[in-house]
């Protein structure tokens, strides 16, 4: 049920829309604050005097805060309501964009960041689980699917963000007036959205009728959730590496300046951006496992090129690749997770193990550069796609398998 800022409930068409603008708003506020930390790595890099080896331990931290966070958040929305969870993440996100940037400022060095960077993690973890069961709770009352759109205004933030980075780096910005800037706005965009997200759905978060296939309190997918929590793994794996390594690619081995080595995150995530907007479509015409399977071929092919041809244009170009390779397996394997009796608990738990591997492949590529360098460290990330490719009709039901796209539970 959807409530108005009175506290009346409000079924009709223009709740749902005000609901799901808001939700997809929530969205883009997650991934514009995620975009100017992948495009600041280059820049704190150098200021701190990190190696790659060095700079992997921050990143390790956001992979700690968040999961540490996440089975907070998982107890919490029952309780309080994924509402009032997403609202408190995302105004702490609005304070914590620009205390990274600080952290480096005032010469702390890598402890301070370090620090700063768990509870990055841990707000950011927090958000993910938030949103994704606003998400689900929209869809159930609106039976529209609107997780590939979600997804999309994430790349778009992050796009939005990214890009805005690049923009300051050129003109001389410092990056804590940069990251400030984004706190703001992260926190405009919070409070314009919050009277219209769903507030009732409590009672769905604790539960409802249906036979769960996760068990009640773990993180592990089981059953035929665990080959998609599989596939969800190896993706977010490939979008947290290249999300955070591709600008710190371009400025190491490559040799561009820090500004021009942001252009290759935003080429990615312009991609995905425009890919993910047109998911449902793509999934549609041509099948979610034709789609999985090329996504993966494509994320092996542009990566590997990139890292084959060691120039700015070739690389922005793999890059792209990747973006639209990865674009809609995420949103895909979700929706199929959610086909079945219990579509909030079963996302939670493919979305959980999922984002492991989103925030754990960043600095599991670190610690390999520091071994055989970053071009091959980041092929790691080609295999995986190869992976995906191999994996997707196994892991996906047999309707899928031929093409149909299965409608998310929507019965409680």
């Amino acid at each position: 049920m959807l409530r108005t800022l009175g506290g009346e409930p409000d079924d009709g068409p223009a709740a749902l829309r005000r609901a799901r603008g808001a939700v997809l708003a929530m969205f883009a506020v997650d991934g514009l604050g995620f975009g100017p930390w992948a495009a600041h790595l280059p820049e704190f890099k150098a200021s701190l005097g990190l190696s790659d080896g060095g700079l992997s331990v921050p990143l390790f931290a956001t992979v700690m805060g968040s999961l540490a966070a996440m089975p907070v958040a998982g107890r919490l929305i029952p309780r309080a309501g994924s509402r009032r969870v997403l609202l408190a993440a995302a105004f702490l996100y609005s304070a914590i964009v620009p205390l990274i940037a600080l952290a480096v400022a005032v010469g702390g060095g890598l402890p301070l960041f370090t620090a700063v960077a768990f509870f990055y993690g841990a707000i950011k973890g927090t958000i993910d689980v938030a949103a994704n069961a606003q998400a689900v709770g929209v869809e159930r009352a609106s039976s529209s699917p609107i997780l590939s759109s979600c997804h999309g205004c994430w790349s778009l933030g992050s796009l939005a963000g990214a890009g805005g980075a690049a923009l300051a780096l050129r003109l001389g910005s410092p990056p804590l007036l940069t990251m400030g800037l984004a706190g703001l706005v992260l926190a405009a965009l919070t409070v314009a959205s919050a009277p219209h997200l769903r507030a009732d759905d409590r009672a769905e978060a604790s539960g409802g009728a249906g036979m769960t296939e996760a068990p009640r309190g773990s993180v592990w997918p089981t059953g035929r959730l665990l080959p998609l929590g599989v596939l969800a793994f190896l993706g977010l794996f490939c979008e947290g590496s290249v999300a955070d390594w591709s600008a710190v690619y371009l400025a190491g081995p490559v040799g561009v300046s820090a500004a021009s080595a942001a252009l290759g995150f935003t080429a990615y995530m312009t991609a995905m951006t425009l890919t993910r907007f047109l998911g449902d479509r793509l999934v549609g015409r041509l099948g979610p496992a034709a789609v999985l399977r090329g996504g993966g071929l494509l994320v092996a092919a542009g990566l590997g090129g990139a890292l084959a041809a060691r120039s700015l244009p070739a690389a922005m170009v793999g890059f792209g690749l990747v973006g639209v390779g990865l674009a809609n397996a995420v949103p895909v394997i979700f929706r199929s997770a959610g086909s079945g009796h219990d579509p909030g608990g079963a996302i939670a738990s493919v979305s959980t193990i999922g984002y492991l591997g989103f925030l754990a492949g960043p600095p599991a590529i670190g610690v390999l550069a520091e071994a055989v360098g970053l071009p091959v460290a980041l092929l790691l990330v080609v295999a995986f796609g190869l992976a995906i490719a191999v994996a997707a009709g196994a892991a996906l039901g047999r309707g899928e398998r031929r093409g149909g796209v299965p409608a998310p539970a929507l019965s409680s």
